[in-house]
């Protein structure tokens, strides 16, 4: 799952299971613990005194430490790493959590863009974190589908669809005069010039062939490249939704309300929330950047889940989680994995 690997020889199975015991018992509780309640807590199988003494090696070793002068030990983001990389190989939702996630997805009569914001919200709903999910710039899109549908009066919609579900519509002015086969005729002319070309290249490629239209249609095809060139500076990037910041305003998991406020200033950047991704969107599988693993100061003190999503085997896009390294490694990436598939397996039979 990527990220900072410790010595893993160093600890042995006894030391492994009271590590995990610190990691569960903190991440839970938010409180350092100490031997006398990971033994009356959980079945080491081991005396407290043993357990003290694989404490020490392990705060040794640089897996955990005590954050005051109380007896208790807390994670480091290296216990953190250990913790993911040997006990959340294939972590499982509950049942009932997995059955929402599939149901959530297995009738959506929602646009792209729609799908993705609301899957944003599931995932931050689920998590209780925030969520991220990024979409692919428009310029990678090709049109799929046009057609122009006549409304009250001489008015008429534009819709066109492209290959990543996205809808595009702008409202035109038709001749009266024109009748329904003349309409049919331009759909087809429309269909055949810009199906399959990129979606940026549009309006230019309708300019180029003007004179293929029929005459009566070509004030409304010039009012369709028209609107296209408006539309597009608009939706030149990659769209980012973020849903959930306000999950973790919480003093307490970051330590002072100034990193909460650093954390959340940087969510606010769209360009370092995809830095952010940027492991998900570089490989195909679950990645987990645990603190200091981040590349940006203001983001040491968050873990990040995220998995990339696609259709027939094409990445299209990522979702993503973000938190405070004391987050539920386990529920969260076994949501992002939830999500992720099932975004996919939806876009697979969308054909996008």
């Amino acid at each position: 799952m990527g990220g900072m690997t410790g010595d893993k020889d160093t600890i042995d199975q006894r030391k492994a299971a009271v590590l995990t015991a610190i990691v569960s018992h903190y991440v839970s509780s938010g409180e350092p613990v100490g031997s006398k309640t990971l033994v009356d807590r959980f079945d080491l199988g081991v005396s407290a005194a043993t357990v003290r003494i694989d404490m020490g090696a392990l705060e040794e070793a640089g897996y955990i430490f005590q954050p005051h002068t109380s007896a208790g030990r807390i994670p480091t983001d290296l216990g953190y790493r250990y913790f993911v990389d040997t006990a959340v190989s294939k972590p499982r939702l509950p049942a009932a959590e997995a059955k929402r996630i599939r149901g959530f997805f297995i009738q959506p009569r929602w646009e792209l863009e729609d799908a993705l914001r609301r899957t944003a919200a599931l995932l931050s709903g689920l998590t209780h974190q925030a969520a991220i999910v990024f979409a692919p710039a428009l310029e990678k899109s090709t049109v799929r589908h046009v057609e122009v549908v006549r409304l009250v009066g001489d008015r008429a919609m534009v819709l066109i669809v492209t290959d990543t579900g996205r809808v595009h519509n702008h409202v035109i002015l038709l001749p009266e005069t024109s009748d329904q086969a003349l309409l049919e005729d331009t759909n087809a002319m429309l269909n055949r010039i810009v199906g399959g070309i990129p979606l940026e290249t549009v309006a230019a490629t309708i300019r180029e062939q003007f004179q293929r239209f029929p005459l009566e249609f070509r004030p409304a095809v010039e009012a369709i490249a028209t609107s296209l060139e408006d539309d597009l500076p608009d939706h030149d990037s990659e769209r980012v939704y973020l849903e959930g910041a306000s999950n973790i305003l919480d003093e307490g998991m970051f330590g002072s309300l100034e990193a909460v406020r650093e954390v959340v200033s940087t969510l606010e950047h769209r360009r370092l929330l995809l830095e952010v991704l940027a492991d998900a969107l570089a490989g195909d599988a679950l990645s987990v950047r645990i603190g200091a693993e981040n590349m940006f100061e203001q983001m040491r003190l968050c873990s990040v889940v995220a998995a990339p999503y696609g259709a027939d085997g094409s990445v299209l896009g990522s979702v993503g989680v973000v938190g405070p390294t004391r987050m539920d490694y386990r529920r969260t990436v076994a949501a992002v994995h939830e999500v992720a598939s099932a975004l996919g397996r939806m876009l697979t039979e969308l054909g996008v």
